[in-house]
């Protein structure tokens, strides 16, 4: 039963992002069978079904990942102020107010610190690249960056990956009595977030070709990131690492209508 309630919480976060995501995918599916002659177009499933089978390897991911997690997380320490409350019955949600200033500050530090290397960047980057930067700030678009980027990213790549990853360094090095060593944590918080900036580079590639920089530029933006909220994951907790996670993304919208208003 208790699994069953940890699953079922995660569950119900993880798939709000995935739906964001596939109701924002409607318009670019739209456009793609507009493109297709009538003959094929009388072939394809209805645009529902195409967007339910869009959503169904992010949902058996997102099942996985929430799996992993009750398996490894608190085996090694790492946890989740929700499933405490809701699962394991402490008296209340710890989610500090140093905690929550944590969060907010890592996420305002890693928005200027990514807003200042993509700068850098930028006029090396091809004008593809550049341009899609130049688009309107969409709400819509934002709300899903926060919804599946900022919780549904973190289940599957914190709570199942990096709390894998722990736990596996743990279990082979045997460093550690009642817990990992520190330098397990730290492995694996750059691991899980190199593996982040690496699962970036499908969407990349859909604007440009991959070259050389553009991949750098995609692990290292996503990967400094990811480092930053698996900090918070192990120091604090799951929520943590999404309330920074969630606030990158509203820092950055944020920024994006100023700079569109007065630049």
């Amino acid at each position: 039963m208790a699994v069953l309630k940890q699953f079922g919480i995660l569950f119900v976060l993880g798939i709000a992002g995935i739906a964001m995501l596939a109701i924002t995918s409607v318009p670019l599916v739209e456009q793609q069978l507009a493109k297709l002659s009538p003959e094929r177009l009388a072939k394809v499933p209805p645009l529902w079904v195409l967007i339910l089978l869009q959503g169904l390897q992010p949902t058996v991911l997102l099942a996985i990942s929430i799996l992993i997690g009750i398996g490894c997380a608190y085996r090694v320490g790492l946890r989740s102020h929700l499933i405490d409350y809701w699962v394991l019955h402490t008296p209340k949600i710890p989610f500090s107010v140093i905690e929550m200033k944590w969060s907010l500050g890592v996420g305002a530090a890693t928005t200027i610190i990514l807003l200042l290397l993509d700068r850098f960047m930028k006029p090396a980057l091809p004008e593809a690249l550049q341009a899609s930067h130049h688009t309107e700030p969409n709400w819509l678009s934002s709300l899903t960056a926060m919804l599946y980027g900022g919780i549904t990213e973190e289940i599957l790549m914190r709570w199942g990956l990096m709390s894998l990853l722990v736990w596996l360094a743990w279990k082979v090095l045997k460093q550690g009595i009642t817990l990992p060593s520190q330098g397990i944590y730290q492995g694996a918080i750059v691991l899980a977030a190199l593996v982040f900036g690496l699962l970036h580079l499908p969407a990349t590639a859909a604007i440009v070709p991959l070259t050389p920089l553009v991949i750098i530029r995609a692990i290292l933006l996503n990967g400094i990131a990811g480092i930053a909220f698996g900090w918070l994951f192990w120091q604090y907790s799951l929520e943590a690492a999404m309330l920074s996670h969630v606030s990158v993304h509203a820092f950055s919208f944020a920024l994006s209508l100023m700079l569109a208003r007065f630049v």
